[in-house]
């Protein structure tokens, strides 16, 4: 699925888990809370393809990756004090992207199996935990993470659900090519879906 599509579909996740889900506690309730909510939703949605380069999100973070480590080398070479001033923001920096590096093997393999959302929720309690980072926002990138998961698996490539432990592809029973006039017809009608339901239940 495109990456626009994977959006509209981790929007869609998030809307459907606002209200289903209004009893938990880690439910966002004021409005500021509800925006970044959703940041963190549409954030998961495109967190699974960080292991393409290519795409939206992974071109980003490869580049910017890239950036940052370049900028620490020559810190290291000219600068060297610098590193010693911020050790403590580069040991966190380091802690929170090496899940990350360690899991990327290649596209539609480690990020998009229930392993992955297993070992994601996991860390996020460690860092719920550690930085004190409210529930709701993990909750938000790990529903973005299952409905990004759900779109490729609605696809006729599918997802390794069960790698490491099997590498074989699993598909809906329905499916589409990716970036097919299907696919474009089931994202306008999520869209459309999600513009009237909010209408309906905001105005």
């Amino acid at each position: 699925m495109m990456a626009s599509g994977h959006q509209v579909v981790g929007f869609t996740f998030g809307v459907g888990a606002m209200t289903l889900l209004p009893t938990f506690e880690w439910m966002p309730e004021q409005p500021l809370q509800t925006v970044l909510f959703f940041v963190f939703v549409l954030f998961g949605s495109l967190l699974p393809d960080i292991d393409t380069p290519t795409s939206t999100l992974g071109h980003k973070f490869w580049r910017g990756l890239m950036t940052v480590f370049t900028v620490a080398f020559l810190c290291y070479l000219f600068v060297p004090e610098y590193l010693d001033t911020y050790r403590e923001q580069l040991k966190i920096f380091v802690m929170l992207l090496l899940p990350i590096l360690i899991m990327i093997r290649g596209h539609r393999k480690m990020t998009h199996s229930v392993l992955f959302v297993g070992l994601l929720i996991g860390y996020g309690i460690i860092l719920e935990q550690a930085f004190a980072i409210p529930r709701m926002y993990i909750g938000g990138l790990i529903i973005g993470v299952v409905s990004h998961l759900f779109g490729d698996y609605i696809t006729k490539k599918g997802i390794p659900l069960a790698y490491p432990f099997s590498k074989k592809y699993l598909q809906f029973i329905f499916t589409f090519r990716t970036g097919s006039n299907s696919e474009r017809l089931i994202v306008y009608s999520l869209l459309l879906w999600n513009v009237w339901y909010l209408t309906s239940n905001i105005f």
